[in-house]
């Protein structure tokens, strides 16, 4: 089953949530709105470029906040870029690519769900990301060097 091909773009002001595994005795999630993107159909192929402003991100807890700003900004990533692209033969899509962030490039494979799927007007997004050999302060914990998120959010689509 694949979709029209064509063309959409991604409306900016959703929310995607970045949810960690357990740090020592927490976890935390981080939001980020996104900036805009597009989609791209083609018979084969589906393409998806991705864009969040990490400046604006909200943590779950303030010290929590205070240490994924300090990160982004020690990495000059105020703005997130993924771009990646799988098969369009199934759903969900399987688009495979890299997360630029300033001086931060990280492999990452999300799904992605067209709905409806003819004629999209939503895509719903979700999976996982390892960052490894980065150093990020906890409060109370120390540092860390690999982190784990789960990936998701809804991010609405119009017709370019």
């Amino acid at each position: 089953m694949t979709s029209t091909s064509g063309t959409w773009a991604i409306k900016p002001g959703a929310l995607i949530t970045l949810q960690t595994e357990k740090i020592g005795v927490t976890s935390l999630e981080v939001t980020a709105p996104v900036t805009g993107g597009r989609l791209h159909v083609v018979t084969r192929t589906v393409e998806i470029r991705l864009e969040l402003s990490l400046e604006k991100l909200k943590a779950s807890n303030f010290l929590m906040q205070g240490a994924a700003r300090a990160l982004v900004k020690k990495f000059d990533g105020d703005q997130l870029l993924f771009d990646a692209q799988g098969p369009a033969s199934a759903h969900p899509w399987e688009v495979s690519g890299n997360a630029k962030a300033g001086q931060v490039d990280v492999p990452m494979t999300v799904s992605a769900t067209p709905q409806p799927t003819d004629q999209p007007a939503q895509l719903l997004l979700g999976g996982t990301v390892t960052m490894n050999d980065i150093s990020i302060p906890i409060p109370g914990l120390g540092g860390i060097t690999s982190v784990t998120f789960t990936i998701g959010g809804t991010v609405d689509l119009t017709r370019a």
